[in-house]
Formats: structure tokens, C-alpha cells, sequence
């Protein structure tokens, strides 16, 4: 599996993105924005080597390419079966390229908070991206990435069943960027998020919609009864943090976005995905002993694989020197250096 960057461009604004950072560098750089056909060919040369026969395409959004549909055409030329990570605020050109693949050849996940707002998406947003989930029908699955602890899943429900797309909901946790200039949870949330999905697995079983995790979940999140209850409902369920291979537009393969700048490797006309991954492994094994909380140092489920002790990015953030302000008096300020960036007032 690898995901291919096609887009160093996004038209929407998401507070939680852990992209930013890379996008931003990307573009103080002059580097262009999208990825050259000649490029996207080579891509798809390290794509057969590797024996994938997927095809993933990130960005960015990706549908912003300006040759978005000669892309498709070249993945399906190669037989390739095409993810598209997109916002599903779709151009017609876009959403009439993905309409005309069948739903055995195509899967859109479709980020349903994305929006250009602080405050979350707005109805003329959410009303858009209805039109487009119901255009696609089945080739759509559903996506919400959980950023605060106030949010909400239920809407998600009726999403699923007024638009046709698959009965099937992916869930994913905001994870910060090692410069933290992203909104993320805090690893202290995460017992009051599985408390919350473990409750909207059952409701989803109960209309036939199943969840799926994406990365950086952590099993102790969840009580034991909540675990019950969504191994009841179906859900997949994974504890996991390894580097899938995100493709950037310059050609190296990083771990994922939130370290891109920590761990890479250039992908070269030799490599295939196995190695990479392999290179990348080794790149992070430095780091893995601890995970987002301290316990994870001595907890047995990390020790035997079972979970990787939450997103690596956020256990860099555990050990990341910082200037903690105390306010001690209305005159008096105390600056010390310090492992967290929690800032406390007295």
C-alpha cells in the first residue's frame, strides 16, 4: 500500500490538518503544486514493481490536478483500482470522470468535516457535498476525522442511506504536526472519544453501517465493555502507527505527513514499496519504545505488537523541549525549560 501525493494544493482550510505544515513548506519553495505526467508515470512504474494494484491518491486534493481526469485514465490503463482521498467538493469535471468508473474500479473517501471554517463545515458546504456523495453512489465511503471532543456522528446515519454509498464509515483522530500548528487532540481526550464512538457503533450497527479506523487509535482508549461493544458492531478495529508510504510531490517516500520531516527516504527507479517501508521501519524503531502516554513504556499490548502505542508524531510531542510560562503574580513571569508545552497560570 502506498499513497501517491498528486496535489501540494488544497482549496479548503481544515484546522486539524496535519499536511499543513509540508504544504506550506512545499509552497515557500516555488516547487510546482502538481505532479508532472512524466512524474505520474514513474509512479506508477514503482506501483507494478511493487505489486500494488491500487492506486491512492492524496494531496492536497487531488481532484484539484489540472489533468485530474488523464491521471485516472493512466492508473486505469495499468489496471490499477483508484482510491481518491478528496473533501467531495468536487468539480464537474472530477465528479464526472470518478461517475464513470464503476464502483468495482473506484473508491472516493470522502472527508465530511472538511471545510474551509474554524467553526466546522456550513450548510452550503454540506449541502455540496451531498450532491456529489449521491452522484457516486457506492463508490463513496465516508470519512470524519475527530478533532475535538464535542463532536458529533449521528448525521453520518442518514448520510449513508439517503446518498446509497457504502454502509461503511471511516474514523480517524486529528494528529499534530511535529511543530504542533495544527488542531489535535490531546492523548487525555482519547477515553472521552471512545466513550463516544463506542455508543455510535451500536446505534451504526443498528442501521447496518460499520466503522473502520484509521491510524493512531490506541486500545486503552476504550474500556473493556466498550471494546465488547464495538467488536459486537463489526467494527475494524486496529491499534495502528506504521508507515503506510506517503509519496510527495519531490519523490521521496515519507512515514506519513505529521514526520515528514523527520522520516523519509528517496524513492529512486530501484526501489520498490517493500523496501521502503523496511528503510522507513528502521528510521522510527528509535522511537518506539515509548508511545503517547508513559504507560505505554510497561503496557503489555504495546510489548506484544498487539498496539503501537498511539501516533509516533504525537510521542516526538512528549519529549519535545518547550518553554512552559508560569505566571506566578500579576508582575512576576517564571520561563523554564521543559517536555511539555502546557502553559499554566497561578
Amino acid at each position: 500500500m502506498a499513497n501517491l501525493v498528486v496535489a501540494g494544493a488544497c482549496n479548503l482550510k481544515c484546522v486539524y490538518c496535519f499536511a499543513g505544515d509540508h504544504m506550506r513548506a512545499l509552497k515557500d519553495s516555488a516547487a510546482p503544486a502538481f505532479i508532472a505526467l512524466e512524474a505520474f508515470e514513474a509512479r506508477l512504474d514503482f506501483l507494478d514493481r511493487s505489486g500494488i494494484d491500487e492506486i491512492r491518491l492524496i494531496g492536497g486534493e487531488p481532484t484539484l490536478h489540472p489533468h485530474f481526469p488523464e491521471l485516472i485514465r493512466r492508473a486505469r490503463r495499468r489496471g490499477k483500482h483508484i482510491v481518491v482521498f478528496s473533501h467531495g467538493l468536487l468539480s464537474a469535471r472530477a465528479l464526472a470522470c470518478l461517475e464513470a468508473l464503476s464502483p468495482d474500479e473506484c473508491t472516493v473517501l470522502v472527508n465530511t468535516n472538511a471545510t474551509r471554517f474554524p467553526d466546522g463545515p456550513k450548510e452550503e458546504e454540506q449541502t455540496r457535498r451531498r450532491a456529489t456523495l449521491r452522484r457516486l453512489g457506492p463508490r463513496a465511503l465516508l470519512g470524519f476525522t475527530i478533532y475535538r471532543t464535542d463532536f458529533r456522528l449521528d448525521f453520518l446515519l442518514p448520510l449513508v442511506i439517503e446518498t446509497g454509498c457504502r454502509k461503511s464509515i471511516r474514523l480517524g483522530l486529528a494528529q499534530p504536526c511535529l511543530s504542533g500548528s495544527n488542531v489535535h487532540l490531546h492523548p487525555k481526550q482519547y477515553p472521552v472519544v471512545g466513550r463516544k464512538i463506542a455508543a455510535f457503533a451500536r446505534r451504526a450497527a443498528g442501521a447496518g453501517v460499520k466503522l473502520e479506523f484509521d491510524c493512531g487509535f490506541v486500545r486503552c482508549m476504550f474500556s473493556e465493555t466498550d471494546l465488547a461493544a464495538l467488536r459486537e458492531a463489526g467494527t475494524d478495529l486496529g491499534w495502528r502507527c506504521n508507515p503506510i508510504l506517503d509519496v510527495d510531490l519531490s519523490g521521496q517516500a515519507l512515514h506519513c505527513f505529521p514526520l515528514a520531516d523527520k522520516l523519509q527516504a528517496p524513492l529512486t527507479d530501484s526501489v520498490d514499496a517493500a523496501s521502503l517501508r523496511t528503510a522507513l521501519i528502521a528510521q522510527a524503531q528509535p522511537y518506539r519504545l515509548a508511545g503517547i502516554y508513559k504507560e505505554c513504556s510497561t503496557c503489555p499490548f504495546k510489548a506484544g505488537g498487539e498496539c503501537m502505542g498511539g501516533c509516533l508524531a504525537g510521542t516526538l510531542r512528549r519529549f519535545r523541549p518547550a518553554t512552559i510560562r508560569v505566571v506566578v503574580s500579576a508582575d512576576t513571569l517564571v520561563t523554564a525549560g521543559h517536555a511539555s508545552s502546557v502553559a499554566l497560570a497561578g
